[in-house]
């Protein structure tokens, strides 16, 4: 009250004045001046977006800036993608190990949210091409293998025939039947090598991820069509319990349904890329607490409404070349024979990093809450998996003539990490917009955008809270809405009873003219408690170029990777001189 001050007449508390607002009204501005509205309740939630660190890319900035021209997008879905492909193609292939025990797939999961007209697809195709040449080397010759297998299998049915012979001969003469010879067990089907599937269900992504262990992408044009699939014909919750293992590269195993035995998969690893709408994010915001959504990195980039069409002709052989190196990394195998990933570690100093950061994320998410906290949550998971990521990125874009990475530098947990801190984590924020924020203040939120939208002034508040319903359908949830908005000065109170009648006082209230101004709506402010602030800084001193980087930075000039004069090189060792001040220290 204090913040509306004094009324200036008696008749704010007389209980004999005619009702004002829904049921019958004198007009606004009658009872004194207002005070200053806060006007932040009148934005979207959403913060704005934040620029997508390209550098971080090395050798592949320039590629990416490329493509994004050619498709009129912006870099950031292009680069998303390319970081999604690289992680499914290693994904059972090279696991980044931290401390004594704690190791992840690099697989990653990435939502690209945009309307229809936004180029998301043709900004994702740009990586698919590079995926379709690795699958077309890692298929060279599969026609032969089918042959082979195709020969094997008509061998072992010979064999099963014959032993079938010896064992009715067996029994007609009373002796023991001999047992069926291992050369008559039919050898499993060959799968055709490849990293990328489409629109499957969880019974044929089961098979394909026990047919094929280095890992898969799974693509889809719409995740919200993906997600609202699950259990679509039964399961009880089965296809979802799926989609979350998928990400954590466990064991699995699959009870089919026209198959009594069930598939076992040794390590189910399949990274996910997909694009939203903007208002079918809800859908998956507010699915089950399950933490699927909090497993997504997001991209939500500003799209400028132009066009440019790309002209001449781009050579994408070199870069091409380049990405189907990471299919020549061969797994491991364990003391069973069994095809294991490679664990890769980090160095000690790139422990001592992913554990500050790790410890950063902790301290904000005991500060967060909801989908936010639980994105900050899986932060040092995804810093992990991203530190692989870059590092199989920055090698097999630089020298043809450079050795794979046998541990985690320092520079790629760092990557990582500003990756993190000046990309996903607030375009995270920028996604869950009003997922992000307080309940109260949400219905705070709606009530206020329902007021400009529909330009009332004056209002009773159980004919508003009947015609918003939703969040407001209660009348404690309409009554919290108006005490947020008295507090921001955009409401005040114009209680009265007609007449001489007895009852409880009609809760009108009347608008601040600030509040239905006509002026256009992305004017109004971005709502001010977003959250802390997130610190874009370097989490240790890194080593001189001369003694740990001067290698990388040699090989991103080497062969004719880059197309654009050495554009590539020089952004990938100002990565690392942009950490660092005239002392050697970071900034």
């Amino acid at each position: 009250m204090e913040r509306l001050g004094p009324p200036v007449a008696d008749d704010w508390r007389d209980d004999h004045l005619e009702a004002i607002g829904a049921k019958g009204t004198n007009g606004t501005g009658g009872h004194g001046s207002w005070g200053e509205p806060d006007l932040s309740l009148l934005g979207t939630g959403r913060r704005p977006a934040p620029a997508f660190p390209l550098h971080l890319l090395g050798p592949w900035a320039g590629w990416c800036e490329r493509k994004a021209r050619g498709a009129s997008a912006p870099v950031d879905y292009v680069a998303v993608a390319l970081l999604a492909s690289v992680g499914a193609t290693i994904a059972n292939v090279r696991w980044p190990q931290a401390g004594a025990a704690w190791a992840e797939p690099p697989v990653l999961w990435c939502g690209e949210v945009g309307p229809p007209s936004s180029s998301k697809s043709p900004s994702m195709d740009a990586a698919f091409t590079l995926v379709r040449f690795a699958e077309d080397r890692m298929t060279y010759g599969f026609e032969d293998v089918q042959q082979e297998h195709s020969t094997l299998k008509q061998a072992c049915e010979a064999r099963v025939e014959a032993w079938k012979i010896e064992v009715k001969t067996a029994v007609k003469n009373g002796d023991a039947p001999p047992a069926m010879p291992d050369a008559a067990r039919e050898p499993p089907a060959p799968v055709r090598p490849r990293i990328r599937v489409a629109d499957a269900t969880v019974e044929a992504l089961g098979a394909l991820a026990a047919g094929l262990p280095r890992g898969l992408l799974l693509v889809r044009d719409e995740l919200a069509g993906w997600l609202g699939a699950f259990d679509k014909y039964g399961g009880g919750g089965s296809d979802r319990a799926f989609a979350i293992e998928m990400y954590g590269g466990r064991s699995y195993v699959v009870d089919r349904m026209k198959n009594p035995e069930p598939l076992h998969i040794r390590h189910l690893s399949i990274g996910v890329l997909g694009g939203v709408q903007p208002d079918k994010l809800e859908m998956i915001l507010n699915g089950p607490d399950d933490g699927l959504a909090s497993r997504l990195l997001w991209a939500w980039p500003d799209v400028k409404p132009e066009f440019t069409l790309a002209r001449g002709v781009q050579d994408d052989g070199p870069m091409q070349l380049a990405f189907s190196r990471l299919t020549d990394l061969v797994q491991g195998i364990d003391e069973f024979g069994q095809l294991e990933p490679v664990k890769l570690r980090l160095t000690g100093e790139a422990e001592d990093r992913l554990e500050a950061f790790a410890r950063d994320m902790v301290e904000r998410c005991h500060e967060a809450s909801g989908l936010l906290a639980g994105t900050l949550g899986k932060a040092r998971g995804h810093a992990l998996r991203l530190s692989a990521v870059l590092e199989h990125l920055w090698w097999c874009g630089g020298s043809p003539g450079a050795t794979e990475p046998k541990v985690i530098s320092p520079e790629a947990v760092t990557a990582a990490a500003d990756l993190l801190n000046a990309y996903f984590v607030p375009m995270a924020e920028r996604v869950f917009g009003d997922a992000a924020i307080p309940i109260v203040e949400r219905r705070g939120m709606l009530l206020a955008r329902h007021l400009r939208q529909n330009q009332i002034g004056e209002f009773n508040a159980r004919d508003v809270r009947r015609q918003v319903g939703g969040m407001l359908r209660d009348a404690a949830d309409m009554e919290a809405a108006c005490k947020q908005l008295l507090e921001a000065n955009l409401i005040r109170r114009r209680f009265a009873r007609a007449g001489d009648r007895k009852g409880r006082k009609a809760q009108n209230y009347e608008v601040h003219p600030e509040v239905i101004a006509d002026r256009p709506f992305a004017e109004t402010p971005v709502r001010r408690k977003m959250g802390t602030p997130v610190p874009v800084v370097s989490l240790a001193p890194i080593a001189p170029i001369s003694a740990q980087m001067a290698p990388k930075a040699q090989t991103a000039q080497g062969g004719k990777i880059f197309l654009e004069q050495g554009e590539g090189s020089r952004i990938f060792v100002d990565l690392i001189e942009d950490n660092r001040d005239g002392d050697g220290e970071n900034e």
